[in-house]
């Protein structure tokens, strides 16, 4: 059993680590409160953006656009991955990784030349670990989402997939479902193909549907679609940014809660051999002190 002077101090070191462990728990709680809020609001807008344009494509059915079109033959990828650049928030991370690693298996399974940009420094270090070559990163702004910097990102995929430079675009980043938990997701956000079949089925018969039924197009609508499609990418950009940003402080907000809770835990249990031997030491010298006045 230690002494009691090693175990004071090793109470006292838990106590200290507690301290820290708490106060961050508390500033990832306050941080998510704002970044929840953040993510719910754009949800509703962005999934009303793309039900509109599945509409629009699917009712206006003779109207082309170029992110609308898949290329004949894709060669090559970008894959944007949102991680954090501070750790500390259990596995949030390293579940995206494996989000990363099965999404570039699967590329390279089809034979495609794949480029990364990250965001975050634990991003950055772990494709420096797995050798994958980053093309652009963007370091110290994972809990500061931007729509300057989805603009920015969406709009060079967007010049790169009209000039076919690039023919697919990913992006890697965790949902945020509720403060408990976070779900880690890949995403296509080029080609927009997908939105034409996510229009809600309906009851009518196909025959009774005539073109553009429904809808009144002002201007026509393939000036509509020229204007709106590009938003839709840098929205699916901007919301993952918001829902990565709200799941790191969840994620932050649970790991130090359990930090703080084991330390908790350990601060009673040193307590309790503090007293087992602090006890020990007095019932020592109880009977060292009877034995000797026996003695005389």
């Amino acid at each position: 059993m230690a002494n009691t002077r090693e175990l004071v101090v090793r109470r006292k070191s838990v106590r200290n680590t507690r301290k820290i462990t708490n106060t961050m728990k508390m500033v990832a709680t306050a941080k998510l409160s704002k970044a929840q809020h953040a993510a719910m609001a754009a949800r509703p807008y962005a999934k009303k953006l793309q039900q509109v344009i599945g509409d629009l494509a699917s009712a206006a059915s003779n109207v082309a656009h170029p992110l609308l079109k898949e290329h004949a033959e894709p060669k090559r990828a970008v894959v944007i991955l949102f991680s954090t650049d501070r750790g500390l928030c259990g596995a949030f991370n390293a579940n995206l990784i494996k989000e990363l690693r099965n999404l570039r298996e699967k590329l390279n399974a089809r034979g495609m030349e794949q480029e990364y940009i990250v965001q975050g420094k634990k991003g950055v270090n772990a494709c420096r670990f797995l050798g994958i070559p980053v093309a652009k990163s963007f370091l110290m702004v994972s809990d500061k989402p931007s729509y300057t910097r989805a603009e920015e990102i969406g709009n060079d995929l967007i010049e790169r997939y009209g000039k076919e430079s690039i023919d697919e675009a990913y992006i890697i980043y965790s949902w945020f479902k509720s403060a408990s938990s976070q779900v880690p997701k890949v995403e296509q956000v080029l080609p927009l193909s997908g939105l034409q079949d996510s229009a809600p089925a309906s009851a009518e018969p196909a025959a009774a549907k005539a073109e553009g039924m429904g809808y009144l197009f002002h201007p026509d609508p393939q000036t509509i679609l020229a204007e709106v499609l590009p938003l839709v990418v840098k929205m699916s950009i901007f919301t993952a940014m918001l829902d990565s940003t709200a799941g790191e402080h969840a994620a932050r907000r649970l790991a130090m809660k359990n930090a703080t809770d084991a330390a908790d835990d350990m601060v009673k249990m040193l307590t309790r051999q503090y007293n087992r031997a602090r006890q020990s030491k007095i019932t020592q010298e109880i009977a060292e002190i009877v034995g000797g006045a026996a003695a005389l």
